[in-house]
Parts: structure tokens; sequence; C-alpha cells
């Protein structure tokens, strides 16, 4: 700021004020030393949105096609049996199943899990794949193709099966693979 006020007295000092006598400025100040400046900093490169882990009260799942499934008005493209498979097995079959129907465009699918409730040494014991079933959908290859998870109506399976709404494929990929018109 006091750099600004020598600078402007500066330039006005052969102007000569109207009827009134020349106002003294105070003596420039001594100029400071030039500061070093420190080492740049590397830029960091922007932190991308992360996504939210996909869980089955989450609210990722789109409200209309969740009313339009209660009241029979949807139904899933595709269903999946997990049912008798081992752990393994069953995601396996899970990934490949998503990759599939990802392919084929499809936007709700089914997959049935199993409740899996036994009981051992007298208590209640939910089923493996079910409670590993979010886990896998919330890896990497398969997280880039699903959007929400919720669990089924009564008449698809109820608490044993899951609604996965999948991505929509980006319209690069679904454009004809033409060449433009010449004009």
């Amino acid at each position: 700021m006091t750099k600004d006020v020598h600078l402007f007295a500066a330039a006005m000092a052969d102007v000569k004020r109207l009827g009134a006598a020349r106002r003294r400025l105070p003596p420039p100040e001594p100029a400071l030393p030039p500061v070093p400046e420190s080492p740049a900093r590397p830029r960091l490169a922007p932190v991308p949105a992360v996504e939210r882990d996909l869980s089955t009260d989450d609210r990722t799942f789109d409200r209309d096609i969740d009313r339009a499934l209660s009241r029979g008005k949807v139904s899933p493209d595709a269903k999946l049996d997990l049912h008798g498979l081992t752990l393994a097995a069953a995601e396996r079959a899970v990934a490949r199943f998503l990759e599939d129907a990802s392919a084929r465009d499809c936007r709700i699918v089914l997959i049935v899990t199993g409740k899996g409730l036994r009981e051992e040494a007298g208590r209640f014991v939910g089923g493996r794949i079910r409670a590993e079933f979010v886990g896998w959908l919330n890896r990497a290859e398969n997280r880039a193709r699903v959007r929400g998870v919720r669990s089924a109506h009564l008449r698809h399976g109820g608490s044993g099966a899951f609604y996965v709404l999948l991505r929509r494929r980006s319209s690069a990929r679904m454009r004809s693979l033409r060449a433009a018109p010449q004009r």
C-alpha cells in the first residue's frame, strides 16, 4: 500500500493544487530486501470424487424403479441363482453375470443369494454368500458396472434376493461405427 502512495506522489509531483498549498508526503520507506522464494511445491492432482460403498439400505437405488418393481410394472431383465454354489464359485458367477448383463445393456438384474439361515450350536446363523454379496459388488471391476443394490420384494425372493441396478453404458459405445456421411 505504501508503495502505491509513493508511486502516486511521484506521478503527481508536478501538479499544483488550485488555491491551496502543496501537501508534503512522508519520505519513502527504505526498500525491503526481496524475500527468497521457497521452492515451488509440486501441484497435486485433483482428487476424484469418491463414491460411497454400496449397501442394501443405500439411497442410490432409483426411487422410480423401486416403485415400479414393487407394483409389478417392471421386472428384472436377468436373474442369477447362487443356491448350491461355494463361496468362490458364487463370487466368480456374480462377476461374470454382471459383465454379461452390462454387455447386454440390462438395467435391473435379480441375484438370488438365499437366506442361508440354519441352526448351529443352538443359534441361527445367516448365509455366507448373502453376507459377502455386497462386498463383491464393491470390488472395482463390479463397482464400475453397479449403480445401486437393494433387497428384493417378496414376489422376487424377499430378503434372500437382491435387485442390482446397473449403470447405463456410455453413449460413445452405443453409437454406430459407420463413417460420418460425406458432405
